[in-house]
């Protein structure tokens, strides 16, 4: 936090990225409307209106390309803040002010030197997650064995959470040291082996315990809501 603080730069280029991602989102959203309207037909059969079936491969393509662009957005602004951090812990004096000497190298590096591994390994992710959309895709729609659909998107989720915890701890990597995607990989792996599976552990505990908060102020939350709308008549007044 005190390094993000010395470099409030690193901020301003988070929002940017997610500007970038939002119109992205836009732009991808209008392409798959045209797309659906030009491949799906639909004819009235008696009082039911039946259409066919979506083009599995052209979704596939379009969700890959969504979530690879996603990710792409996301892990490079995570290699940038690697890189500043690193940066400022080591040589505090690039790496101390808004738009600090570190913050530019850091990016420089991101979108240069270091985007080929951080395409690679947002594309393993982007994959997976294209896979996983396809079988939701297919089990909405009644397509195929829905109890295989069922099991093929429970493996697909447990091999996303994997890949994307790895790349965490990868992607830190790659911001620090300027490694390649398979490089990082392995000193990943390295550091697994010699620090024991203490810290993937209690990694994890810290997710649970942050995910057990969300849902005790959700139930807090809806709870109060409930005494009051059962006590009150101030929401049939609003």
């Amino acid at each position: 936090m005190t390094a993000v603080k010395k470099n409030c730069g690193v901020v301003f280029c988070s929002y940017f990225f997610l500007a970038l991602a939002f119109g992205w989102s836009i732009l991808w959203t209008i392409a798959l409307v045209g797309i659906w309207d030009e491949t799906i037909t639909c004819e009235q059969v008696g009082n039911v209106n039946q259409c066919s079936q979506p083009n599995y491969g052209i979704l596939f393509g379009m969700f890959v390309s969504y979530f690879f662009t996603h990710q792409v957005i996301q892990n490079t602004i995570h290699v940038v803040v690697a890189g500043v951090v690193g940066t400022w812990w080591f040589a505090p004096d690039e790496a101390s002010s808004c738009c600090s000497a570190g913050i530019c190298d850091s990016m420089k590096r991101a979108l240069t030197t270091s985007f080929g591994s951080i395409c690679f390994g947002s594309l393993i992710v982007a994959i997976i997650q294209a896979l996983r959309a396809l079988a939701n895709s297919a089990r909405a729609n009644d397509d195929g064995n829905a109890i295989l659909v069922c099991i093929a998107e429970c493996i697909l989720q447990c091999l996303e959470s994997i890949v994307q915890y790895f790349n965490k701890w990868a992607f830190i990597y790659v911001g620090l040291y300027g490694y390649s995607y398979l490089e990082a990989g392995k000193n990943v792996i390295t550091l697994f082996k010699n620090r024991g599976w203490e810290a993937i552990i209690a990694d994890d505990l810290v997710s649970n315990t942050l995910f057990f908060v969300s849902v005790v102020v959700g139930g807090l939350a809806g709870a109060v809501g409930l005494i009051l709308s059962r006590t009150t008549d101030w929401f049939e007044q609003a």
